[in-house]
């Protein structure tokens, strides 16, 4: 929506990079800058974008440098709605399938957030480390550079990637599960959109209904506003007369409409009088937002700060070169930076006022306000119910469940019981482990040279040593010198012992055994019940695919 782009490093911001196989020049990469925002319009002319709208730009210095080819650029501020990044990557797999040149490179904060989500099925190899420069959008597909194409301990450079992606795309495709994940987050649009749609009535003066009804997404930036209102924004919301609003239908996406029910007035607010009714209330917070917007904003964007820090910017950077001031291509370049800045830079109160202002000099604005004014009076008003808000604790569950499992079960549905519990459990203990969390082994592809560890002939090992040595500081030292005949004897008696000491333990576990795992199965159940919502003992149990709800459940008792 609004246009105030922050760095990567303080907002949630996703950019994304568009390379071409072919060789455009940059009238013709503006042209196809053009069309790309042509195809991203016709794709979310109903989406209403939590902070910034999703759009495409040519660089304000489109030069090719010795790093990087040319390309088209989108930095997009999603704020705390991650719904936006996730609908915006399926934008992007629809521009490839329209565009088959294009290879696109998408990073957010966290980095290749593609990678996280399909963070189950990556080869052991991905890790923030070794993916710069590796992961791409190309031909409706995800595309992971592998190290035998490139190795990894390389300095694999944007060029050298971009020609293995395209020269080796058959190579570069990712595989099935992981496509299947990233599908799985935006296989859903754009059906989707109208999903997250959520309408309801709300008391609001007929310039501000009309607005929102000729642009909806406005509601994001009116909402945004409000809820980061303080004490000292009071003076804007002053005299708000009620007795000149009506009743409307306003639309709002699941999560705006959430943040303005929920976001309390701030301290200082005083109000004349104000009802429990929640469409005065809803519209209070909504008229407040508005007029913060209105109040802050200025009539010319380019005698703003942020516009003057944007232009010393460019100069610093070389931008207008050795043009003078006033010349033909000084001009030119000017006109460029503030089309640049009007698009991508622009304040967001700023950019909102002159929408709002053009909307209002409009031709529709007069007659969409008399039929708003006429449906209130008649009721023909509707609104969606409201009861996705509360959430039962068994939905919250099976979400968890879902989205942060584990993504396989026992094989062949085994039933729980005690000895498969402690089976898998065994099996768990014995995969290895550093700091990115457990690992399996793999036996099939597992080197002839790795030297295995035994733990269990080393304990034995050790045991009759330490027996055999505490055995011999028992005896007199005279003896020392004794032959190692008599040594032999010794040895052969303790072991002997030994032996029937383990035969004797080894016939009583075969008689206990079921009983122990019992055991060992109540003792972690009531570990699970004694850690509340999670701990290590669900922790385990979740590792090797059993979940909490398998085991125990809300009726449970202490028995």
């Amino acid at each position: 929506m609004a246009k105030t782009q922050p760095s990567m490093k303080y907002e949630d911001t996703l950019q994304c990079l568009f390379f071409s196989t072919k060789n455009y020049s940059n009238t013709e990469l503006q042209e196809l800058c053009d069309l790309i925002n042509e195809t991203i319009k016709s794709l979310s002319h109903e989406y209403i974008w939590h902070r910034d709208e999703f759009k495409v730009v040519l660089p304000i210095n489109a030069e090719e440098k010795n790093d990087i080819p040319k390309h088209l650029v989108s930095i997009t501020c999603f704020g705390d709605n991650i719904e936006d990044e996730w609908f915006i990557v399926y934008i992007l797999l629809e521009i490839t399938k329209k565009h088959n040149d294009l290879i696109i490179q998408i990073e957010d904060n966290d980095g290749h957030f593609l990678l996280i989500e399909a963070a189950d099925y990556l080869p052991s190899w991905a890790n923030p480390d070794t993916s710069e420069n590796r992961v791409f959008i190309y031909d409706q597909c995800v595309h992971i550079i592998p190290p035998d194409l490139a190795p990894i301990d390389s300095n694999l450079t944007l060029n050298e990637a971009l020609i293995l992606v395209a020269k080796k795309s058959d190579q570069t495709k990712a595989s099935l599960e992981i496509q299947q994940a990233i599908l799985k987050k935006v296989g859903k649009y754009p059906e989707r959109i109208k999903e997250n749609f959520h309408k309801t009535i709300i008391k609001l003066p007929l310039d501000i209904a009309a607005v929102l009804t000729l642009k909806p997404s406005l509601i994001a930036p009116l909402v945004s506003a409000y809820c980061s209102l303080d004490s000292l924004d009071a003076k804007f919301c002053k005299d708000i007369d009620f007795n000149d609003c009506y009743d409307v239908e306003v639309k709002f996406t699941k999560f705006l409409y959430a943040m303005l029910l929920h976001t309390r007035f701030p301290n200082g607010f005083r109000f004349k009088s104000i009802e429990s009714d929640s469409k005065i209330i809803l519209g209070l917070k909504l008229v407040c937002g508005y007029r913060s917007i209105m109040a802050k904003s200025t009539s010319d964007i380019f005698s703003t700060p942020e516009f003057n820090t944007f232009i010393n910017s460019l100069i610093r950077n070389g931008y207008f070169k050795d043009n003078l001031d006033g010349s033909t291509e000084h001009t030119r370049l000017l006109a460029n930076a503030k089309s640049y800045f009007s698009t991508m830079e622009c304040p967001v109160s700023t950019y909102v006022c002159k929408i709002i202002n053009d909307i209002k000099l409009s031709e529709k604005f007069n007659s969409v306000v008399t039929v708003l004014k006429d449906k209130s009076k008649n009721g023909l008003l509707e609104k969606d119910d409201d009861s996705w808000l509360n959430i039962h604790p068994d939905q919250l569950n099976s979400y968890l469940n879902n989205h942060y499992g584990k993504k396989y079960q026992l094989k062949n549905n085994d039933p729980i019981t005690p000895h498969i519990i402690n089976s898998e459990l065994t099996n768990f203990l014995k995969q290895t482990s550093d700091y990115e969390g457990v690992e399996k082994i793999d036996e099939e592809n597992s080197d002839g040279d790795t030297i295995e560890f035994n733990s269990e002939n080393f304990v034995n090992c050790l045991e009759k040593m330490l027996n055999i040595i505490s055995n011999n500081d028992v005896s007199d030292m005279s003896d020392q010198s004794e032959s190692d005949d008599s040594d032999s004897s010794l040895e052969a008696n303790v072991i002997n012992s030994q032996d029937k000491e383990l035969a004797s333990k080894l016939k009583t576990n075969d008689e206990s055994c079921d009983n122990d795992e019992k055991t060992v199965l109540n003792n972690f159940i009531q570990s699970m019940k004694q850690e509340g919502l999670s701990g290590p003992a669900s922790t385990v149990f979740r590792t090797i695919g059993i979940n909490k709800s398998d085991l125990i459940d809300s009726d449970d008792d202490d028995e």
